[in-house]
């Protein structure tokens, strides 16, 4: 057996990869420590340990790169890994000395060593165009009430005033009020106490058209992006565990169908 199927046997192993798994988690909470105000000892073994496993992360990228070659690249998480590995040797002093900063970035590989973990990011990236479009529709939506926000209560009494006083401070406040936070006894009750209750028309229909309806029309994008991924993937479980059951179904329904046309077919 050659050098390089050496490395590549090691690098596949399924030891091999737990025990980068554990590095990897045992890097991120070492960082997290470090944020810390330790006596000396303790943020110099801290540190010392950092260093350590950002080495091993090194020979292990040195490890796959020798048994998959060029191959190696061809993998966009490789590539994800390659990177992060690359900035977290960057120089601690010196014009690059920025650049360590992101070593924290290292906490991301558990994303590339766990496949159920990668079918998420890879929803969330295919996802991006369909996100982008409810985006620009919401913000529409925001613009629509803000502007109606402004007329309404801009004028209305000091609470009106200080929220929807002006087109930025009604796309601030309804944006407070969409993501649910401190919308009623903050905002909401306030401009009611001066307005009338009419006010709460306003802000019921907008919680309805911004925060229940574009949460609903979010989740079933990534939801259905998950589920053409999981069909892509063929195997037995999820959505493709589904399609492979109704294949299934199909299949004997149309046996039964053949077999019993036959059947007549062959009666006197």
């Amino acid at each position: 057996m050659s050098f390089r199927e050496k490395c590549y046997n090691l690098a596949e192993s399924n030891r091999f990869q737990y025990a980068i798994l554990v590095l990897i988690v045992i890097n991120a909470v070492t960082i997290g420590l470090e944020t810390f105000d330790w006596p000396d000892p303790i943020t110099s073994a801290l540190f010392t340990l950092d260093s350590i496993i950002m080495w091993v992360f090194v020979v292990e990228l040195i490890i796959r790169l020798t048994g998959h070659g060029f191959k190696f690249f061809r993998d966009p998480w490789n590539n994800f890994d390659f990177a992060i590995i690359l900035v977290s040797i960057a120089p601690s002093t010196g014009p690059f000395s920025v650049l360590r900063v992101f070593r924290v970035f290292r906490a991301l590989r558990l994303v590339s060593t766990m496949p159920e973990m990668q079918k998420m990011v890879e929803a969330m990236l295919r996802s991006l165009r369909g996100i982008a479009a409810i985006s620009w529709l919401l913000c529409i939506v925001l613009y629509v009430f803000s502007v109606m926000a402004t007329m309404l209560f801009g004028s209305g009494g000091d609470y009106g005033e200080e929220y929807f006083g002006s087109l930025g401070k009604s796309l601030y406040s309804l944006f407070q009020i969409m993501t649910l936070e401190s919308w009623s006894n903050g905002i909401a009750r306030n401009i009611i106490a001066e307005q009338g209750w009419w006010a709460a028309i306003f802000f019921v229909s907008f919680i309805i058209s911004t925060s229940f309806t574009f949460l609903n029309m979010f989740i079933a994008v990534f939801t259905n992006t998950m589920a053409a991924i999981d069909i892509e993937g063929g195997d037995d479980e999820g959505f493709s565990g589904m399609l492979n059951e109704i294949k299934s179904d199909i299949d004997e329904l149309k046996e039964m169908i053949q077999s019993s046309i036959q059947n007549k077919d062959s009666d006197p």
